[in-house]
């Protein structure tokens, strides 16, 4: 990755941007998912952070990457038709998510070799278990992804952030991790291309959409996985401790769905990131037009320490643990908080 690949991605976002402002083309509207409109300016911004991450992928990436490329292009179309609301039955999206994902798995041999169980581990030895295990723990990303991106940066934010932690790791913490040229190219190409998003969408005009968040979200579980895969000192909760937070929103939400008997089909509105940005917009701390923004950094700060220790103590499991379960603990004393006084009684 050079200054030239650089400008060029700066160049490929910016003719995106401008075209697609010029015709109108995938402005945000009524006819898109509105489940992630939480305090949007009335900006008319352009849903075009999965155009312009996936034409980045087919463009920079070499042919060693052929499946991924494929896909990935599949699960961005996927997102599109649920952005689009043409693809608007919750279990039909998740049954074709699953089958993509496990097709994904098979042919880029993703596995996840242990998590420190014995019985578990002994399972995950038989081949088509560990598929079906991976593809469970994909899809709980994926869409746990999807939940979080209801503010402006959270989740390209997010995934700078694990994106450059693969990259401390690899330069500053441990430079014996065995990993290939292109992988590490294909971390840089994501954290700029993610960078030059993050500025427009921290500032409402662009959005991930979906197929952006099904996007982003599957090709980094794609490279954590291939690392973790590569390299036997690395602890399997080094990547869960990187990806707890999409993965136990989705988890989380699942929970409050069984407990209250509702449907899937209903779009959860009570998810974390709801919930704070609602208690500064009751409490008037901001302006109402800087919450959202606010509101998405305040959560990739609280994030950083979890991912500097998590990325120092990469091999150390019981560490690892820890600190998942003190991420979690806080969450849920959080969201406890504000559910008391921030979710509408009925």
């Amino acid at each position: 990755m050079n200054l030239s690949s650089f400008l060029s991605l700066i160049f490929l976002f910016l003719l995106i941007f401008v075209i697609f402002k010029k015709y109108n083309f995938f402005i945000d509207q009524a006819n898109y998912s509105d489940h992630k409109k939480i305090g949007k300016e009335n900006k008319n911004p352009l849903v075009i952070g999965g155009i312009y991450l996936i034409l980045a992928i087919l463009l920079f990436l070499p042919e060693k990457f052929f499946y991924v490329k494929i896909f990935s292009t599949l699960i961005f179309f996927l997102g599109i038709l649920s952005d689009r609301n043409y693809l608007t039955n919750p279990k039909l999206r998740l049954f074709l998510q699953l089958i993509i994902l496990f097709f994904l798995a098979y042919s880029e041999n993703l596995i996840i070799r242990s998590i420190s169980i014995n019985f578990f581990d002994n399972l995950l030895e038989i081949n088509l278990f560990n598929i079906i295990f991976t593809v469970f723990c994909l899809s709980i990303l994926l869409n746990g992804s999807n939940f979080i991106d209801g503010l402006n940066g959270l989740v390209s934010g997010y995934y700078i952030l694990v994106l450059s932690s693969l990259l401390f790791l690899i330069y500053y913490f441990n430079p014996s991790i065995e990993i290939a040229n292109e992988e590490i190219n294909l971390i840089k190409i994501l954290i700029c291309s993610l960078l030059i998003f993050f500025i427009f969408n921290l500032l409402g005009f662009v959005y991930l959409g979906d197929g952006g968040t099904y996007l982003i979200s599957t090709v980094v579980a794609i490279i954590l996985l291939k690392i973790y895969s590569d390299n036997m000192n690395i602890s399997p909760y080094y990547v869960a401790a990187l990806l707890w937070y999409p993965a136990f929103e989705n988890l989380f939400s699942q929970i409050r769905r069984l407990y209250k008997n509702t449907s899937i089909s209903i779009a959860d509105r009570h998810h974390l990131h709801q919930l704070i940005f609602r208690y500064f917009s009751i409490k008037k701390i901001l302006d109402k037009k800087y919450i959202n923004t606010f509101t998405s950094i305040l959560i990739l700060i609280f994030n950083i320490p979890t991912f500097l220790l998590s990325t120092i103590y990469f091999y150390h499991t019981k560490i690892l643990i820890g600190l998942i379960l003190l991420n979690v603990f806080i969450y849920l004393m959080v969201y406890l908080f504000l559910s008391k006084n921030f979710i509408p009684k009925k």
